[in-house]
């Protein structure tokens, strides 16, 4: 029998992983998918400076030396539901609470609102560790930054309060490293070099959204619904076909959506296809229809089928 060696030295132990579901929540307008995408060094999430463009919660999956952090984009905060849709949203950001391992909580630059103080009411009540995310400092000279960081500090136990813009990035590789330490040791949630759970139709007509907001007044975004209808996938050498529904509220939202001789809707499919092409890896022949459901934000088959 061949003989061990007493004092061989043992091999080093592997590494802990790391992963857990880290939910991003913050009032409306505060630059939750701006910094997702940040943290993801790609856009997954859409963006546009009118509040309330998230409806859903999103999934973006940050893999990393030794973790994996499956982020939650959320919708803004909503003090009052009007409708099913608004409902449907604030679901959505009870959901990704109440599943989260680890929460961001995302502010401007300035001391805690009635807004921030609800949140961290709810993280209180909830026992959720959280990173406080203090996003936008591009805006504000850092030395107001110290007093708004002091507030904080006294409103809540947080692990780590991070100063960071998603808009340029500044801090934002220090948050990335920040998240894994505060995740559980587990093994991966999702497989290997997943980005998002949601399916290409879905973040079709997530950029088609994005797209209306982006040429679009005050109204017409909110009272806007997008699916992709039909699809047909073509021999190689010729593009796939896309058709995407526009639904709105009335028939005036109709003729603006549409524009003079289709030329404002063509100007949506110009802007959108160039990403749907990066999604689907060739091009496309997009073809967008506008109807109208009246009051289709308070019908819950349609909201929850489409938002």
């Amino acid at each position: 029998m061949p003989r061990t060696k007493r004092n061989a030295p043992l091999a080093p132990p592997e590494p802990a992983f790391r992963s857990g579901l880290v939910a991003i929540i913050g009032r409306a307008n505060v630059g939750k998918s701006t910094l997702l995408n940040a943290l993801l060094g790609r856009k997954l999430a859409i963006v546009s400076p009118k509040p309330h463009t998230t409806r859903h919660r999103l999934l973006g999956v940050l893999h990393g030396p030794r973790f994996q952090a499956g982020l939650l984009d959320t919708p803004g905060y909503l003090q009052k539901g009007r409708d099913h849709l608004d409902a449907a949203m604030s679901r959505e950001l009870s959901t990704a609470l109440a599943e989260a391992d680890l929460v961001l909580l995302v502010a401007e630059p300035r001391p805690p609102g009635d807004v921030e103080r609800q949140f961290i009411a709810q993280l209180r009540n909830a026992k959720r560790p959280a990173l406080l995310v203090i996003n936008k400092i591009d805006a504000i000279a850092k030395a107001k930054l110290l007093p708004v960081i002091e507030s904080y500090a006294g409103a809540y136990s947080f692990l780590e309060i991070v100063p960071v813009s998603g808009l340029t990035g500044d801090g934002v590789d220090r948050l990335a490293d920040l998240i894994p330490r505060h995740l559980p040791l587990q093994e991966a949630l999702f497989p290997e070099e997943m980005l998002t759970d949601r399916p290409p139709d879905f973040r079709i007509a997530e950029i088609v959204r994005e797209k209306v907001f982006h040429m679009y007044g005050k109204e017409i975004p909110y009272f806007v619904a997008v699916e992709v209808d039909d699809r047909e996938r073509r021999d190689e050498g010729q593009p796939d076909y896309i058709r995407v529904v526009v639904t709105v509220d009335k028939p005036s939202q109709k003729q603006l959506l549409i524009g003079r001789g289709g030329q404002a809707l063509k100007e949506i499919g110009v802007l959108a296809r160039p990403e749907i092409e990066a999604i689907e890896g060739k091009p496309v022949f997009l073809e967008l229809w506008v109807k109208v459901n009246p009051n289709w934000r308070k019908k819950a088959g349609f909201v929850d089928r489409v938002r």
